[in-house]
């Protein structure tokens, strides 16, 4: 029973915390050579990590994350590098190992520094492959990454991943209580909510609008512009069904509500959202901090690279002929802070972008 609720939970309410052991965990049958590969606590993550992994020899470091994702947790200040010393100075991982190496996850880039790391253990940490199906081959590689394993791929794959997650809770709340006092409308709104769902995944890069709302809202009132259509012509009256029209909108907007976050590499609008209201926090998953336009000094910038290696949506450019960082798709951020969290030398920052004042007419 225990494992069902684990699948139940890490696939279909993936918005709900879901810890698992923290400490050191054996990959098979790893010695005092062996790599060290530090996650979070999340029950999901670990599983992969693990599957991954099968069949080799590697001591994985489980820190606390409060039970959340990675990116997530590091985005929101629960997986930080305390964390991560933590874990390493309680698991007695020096006994462990002979070596002084940490390969993190690359998606903890936004919250966790590796300098503090080193002061603090005396292990060297680095950022390995964004996705943990990546860890084979990087570990075979001797540990360097490949372009593609810098990068997060929002393409369907990863939107099958997050469709039940993302949207399982939001149908279950209102399906109980239509059960409770509307049941004989459960069946209609199961039908409409999942093929607005799916609509919304399956054509997000084709639907205009610069917003996942924006886009959930044109998507409504077509659907309902059809209905009220067929009405019309069936019924002789757009409004026959007015309740499901206005529910049309609702299950767009709810399944909208943070589509630019999780199923496309744009700002979550959720986040845009909170920071505008000057929310700091709420309930751990968001936190406030600049969503503004990615900068680059040039005079700070001394071409280390790691801005480079870990922005997960290759918004730096290769170095200029000085040897220094450029920003080749500047649109493409989305203000996750891992690059300017990891620039050893404060060259980069967001700033918030302010809207340009109207223009006079010559």
């Amino acid at each position: 029973m225990s494992a069902i609720l684990d699948w139940v939970v890490a696939h279909l309410c993936r918005w709900l915390p879901r810890a698992t052991a923290t400490g050191l965990v054996r990959l098979g049958d790893p010695d005092e050579h062996s790599p060290v590969l530090v996650t979070a606590n999340f029950s999901l993550t670990v599983a992969r990590v693990r599957r991954a992994l099968r069949g080799r020899n590697v001591w994985l470091l489980v820190a606390n994350s409060g039970g959340i994702n990675v990116w997530c947790a590091a985005a929101g200040g629960l997986l930080t590098h305390h964390r991560v010393v933590d874990a390493v100075k309680t698991s007695g991982l020096a006994e462990r190992v002979a070596h002084r190496r940490l390969i993190l996850p690359a998606l903890s880039a936004p919250g966790v520094e590796t300098e503090p790391i080193r002061a603090a253990t005396g292990f060297r940490a680095r950022f390995g492959p964004v996705s943990a199906r990546d860890l084979p081959g990087y570990l075979d590689g001797k540990e360097k990454k490949t372009e593609a394993m810098r990068r997060f791929d929002f393409g369907l794959a990863h939107r099958v991943d997050m469709f039940l997650s993302m949207n399982f809770p939001v149908y279950l709340a209102v399906a109980v209580v239509l059960v409770l006092f509307w049941p004989q409308h459960l069946f209609g709104y199961t039908i409409l909510f999942w093929s607005a769902v799916t609509f919304l995944y399956l054509f997000l890069d084709v639907i205009p609008g610069r917003t996942g709302w924006g886009q959930a809202l044109g998507s409504a009132a077509l659907f309902a512009g059809v209905w009220a259509g067929v009405d019309a012509a069936v019924r002789g009256d757009p409004r026959a069904h007015w309740g499901w029209l206005l529910a049309t909108f609702a299950i767009f907007l709810a399944a909208g509500l943070d589509l630019a976050g999780t199923a496309s590499p744009r700002r979550s609008d959720s986040e845009v959202w909170l920071h505008r209201l000057g929310l700091g926090s709420f309930g751990g998953l968001f936190s406030e901090r600049d969503l503004g336009t990615i900068t680059l000094d040039r005079d700070q910038c001394r071409g280390c690279g790691s801005c480079l290696d870990i922005c997960p949506v290759a918004v730096f450019g290769p170095p200029d002929l000085d040897g220094k960082t450029t920003l080749g798709d500047r649109d493409a951020c989305f203000a996750c802070h891992a690059c300017v969290t990891q620039c050893p030398e404060d060259a980069l920052g967001l700033v918030e972008q302010l809207p340009r004042p109207p223009q006079r007419p010559e």
